[in-house]
């Protein structure tokens, strides 16, 4: 390592135990910095030290005397860059320079010193500072513990500490990770990644090289070889860790159909933390066939797709800190899978939801089972879409084309079977055209319309329902026994305000008729249940079945969640499509067929736990 003697100015070079207490520069390039080699000749040195370049190295010098420290590094003079092989082994190893440095000190360039009050957390002009938007100074503001902020001047504007909540709505990091109260390990890939979304750099290969240190990797660096660099990244860090968010960004961000091409495809994952749980992931890894998991798989419907679950979870912080698992669509055919990008390229799976509790007295001593996931692992590969379509090509067009609803629907169910179907199948539906089981989805359009008025209000309820009939697999089709039926609706209740008054009404859709002087609301709930139709059979009278079930759940409480018998249906989480293929909005329905497995799976973790 080299570093410079403060008051010689002179480069001096130590190894291992050697390496003296030091500070360390950081700062955003200019266009005439210095180098190893003008730095190294005293004449140079001399004829150029008023140029910025040189400016900055001196004023670190100088300041670092007087913290009583008698070397520097700064990386444009530190590093001879002639050397491909020196300047590999620096990139490789600059964090934890910057790691061990005695302090830091960032120069901010752009920031002017008039009317700066140290540790003041409104100024605008630091949030502006082109520092916060380079690559490279991302490792440079997390791995030192004692960071000192200046201006152009020279000026002290605070250090990292005290400023750790400005710097921490400026760059989306957390305070306590500023502040090393916590470590970088204890923060999923794809939160470091939403670090690094917004931030450039120069040359291409060194938004992956700029984040080896924020990753633990090393790995060799080659300048040309463009966006493979940060493909390359992602591979080794598969390499060291078993954190799946690696996948959880979205691939309607990315060019690449496996790894992100970009930092950018991570700008939604702050959120995702990691959800290790009581049970050890199983490693992953490259090969020429793709990626190599193992992972819980969620069937549905469509002998195509799955979704599989992660070991991570998006957390609501201003919402009690709800969790929702993360979970992959993929393109099944046979064990080859692709990442699917309709109808979603990731779904944030609720585990924790408030209508749940008072909806599962009748689960036992499981009260409050929510996550409905099998522990049961699949292996498969993740590849490619270029290798999955050269072979399957005829069939991902088939299902592709299934998302492709016209008129487009605004709303749908999408089915789902976290544990399988446990030996039932899919029988039919009410009425059978609302269910596209190529695709999984049920886009109800059977419409109830109640209303009812008031001096103030005239309010419209709509309820678009089905019910889906699921049949034990020994059983005969005209064999009317052992037959679950799921119903799932929507309701949109339409109210009409007369202005002037203080009447409100929660609303998603308002609209206002300047003729009438009237507004329209709309409020659009779900509910799924379970219902008790065993004796179904091929004359069961459809509008009946339709008509009992819109009263039983919509005058009731709306459930999200219902378990009668041995079936549990949830239907907690809601989401939007991108490109509203094959609706708009999307409820995502859970149907469990073996209950009271489930609770004993759940009991005896919770023994083993204890």
């Amino acid at each position: 390592m080299r570093l410079i003697n403060v008051h010689t100015l002179e480069i001096e070079y130590f190894t291992g135990t050697s390496i003296p207490q030091y500070a360390i520069l950081s700062h955003t390039w200019v266009a005439m910095e210095a180098t190893f080699q003008n730095w190294t000749n005293k004449w140079t040195r001399l004829t150029y030290r008023h140029r910025d370049g040189f400016l900055n190295i001196l004023a670190t010098c100088t300041q670092a005397r007087r913290d009583i420290l008698d070397d520097a590094w700064v990386d444009t003079v530190c590093i001879d860059k002639s050397s491909s092989a020196e300047l590999s082994e620096a990139i490789n190893f600059m964090y934890i320079w910057y790691e061990k440095a005695t302090i830091c000190y960032v120069y901010l360039a752009d920031v002017a010193a008039s009317g700066l009050k140290a540790n003041d957390d409104t100024l605008d002009s630091p949030r502006k500072s082109r520092w916060f938007t380079r690559g490279w100074t991302l490792q440079e503001l997390i791995a030192p513990k004692h960071v000192q902020f200046y201006t152009k001047d020279w000026e002290v504007l605070g250090v990292k500490k005290a400023l750790a909540v400005l710097i921490s709505t400026i760059t989306g990091i957390e305070a306590a990770c500023l502040k090393k109260e916590k470590r970088l390990r204890d923060y999923s890939i794809a939160q470091r990644m939403t670090w690094a979304a917004k931030r450039e750099t120069t040359r291409e290969e060194d938004l992956a090289y700029c984040l080896l240190g924020i990753f633990g990797i090393n790995m060799p660096l080659l300048y040309g070889e463009g966006p493979k660099a940060f493909l390359q990244l992602q591979e080794e860090i598969i390499k060291v860790s078993d954190d799946h968010s690696i996948l959880a960004f979205e691939t309607n961000l990315s060019d690449s159909t496996l790894f992100a091409h970009h930092p950018s495809a991570f700008v939604e994952g702050g959120r995702i933390h990691p959800n290790y749980g009581r049970h050890l992931t199983l490693p992953f890894s490259m090969t020429n066939a793709g990626l190599a998991m193992t992972t819980p798989l969620i069937q549905t419907l469509s002998p195509y797709w799955v979704l599989a679950v992660f070991n991570c979870v998006e957390v609501d912080v201003e919402n009690n800190m709800q969790r929702s698992q993360i979970c992959l669509p993929l393109f099944r055919k046979d064990s080859q899978f692709m990442r699917a990008r309709i109808p979603i390229s990731l779904i944030s799976r609720k585990i924790d939801d408030p209508y749940t509790p008072n909806s599962t007295e009748n689960l036992g001593a499981a009260a409050g089972v929510l996550d409905l996931t099998t522990r049961s692992e699949t292996s498969y590969y993740i590849s490619y879409f270029g290798r999955v379509y050269s072979a399957y090509g005829r069939e991902i067009d088939v299902a592709m084309k299934g998302f492709q609803v016209y008129p487009q629907p605004d709303h749908g169910f999408m089915i789902t079977f976290p544990r399988g179907m446990a030996g039932y199948r899919l029988h039919t539906a009410l009425p059978r055209r609302d269910l596209r089981d190529d695709i999984s989805f049920f886009i109800p359009t059977s419409r109830y319309v109640c209303s009812s008025d008031s001096s103030q209000r005239n309010e419209e309820l709509q309820i678009f329902s089905g019910v889906v009939v699921f049949k034990y697999d020994s059983l005969s089709d005209d064999d009317p026994s052992k037959c679950v039926g799921v119903y799932l609706g929507f309701a949109a209740t339409i109210s009409s305000i007369t202005s002037g008054t203080t009447t409100s009404a929660t609303a998603t859709i308002t609209t206002t008729n300047t003729t009438t002087g009237t507004e329209r609301t709309q409020d659009l709930r779900w509910a799924c249940k379970v219902s008790p139709i065993r004796e179904f059979c091929n004359r069961t009278n459809a509008k009946q079945v339709l008509a009992w079930a819109n009263q039983e759940a919509f005058l009731g409480d709306w459930p999200h969640y219902h378990r009668c018998e041995n079936t549990i249906v949830s239907a907690q989480t809601r989401f939007q499509t991108p490109k509203g293929e094959p609706c708009r909005d999307t409820v995502m329905v859970e149907i469990v067929f073996d209950a009271e497995e489930l609770v004993k799976e759940r009991d005896a973790e919770e023994r083993d736990f204890e």
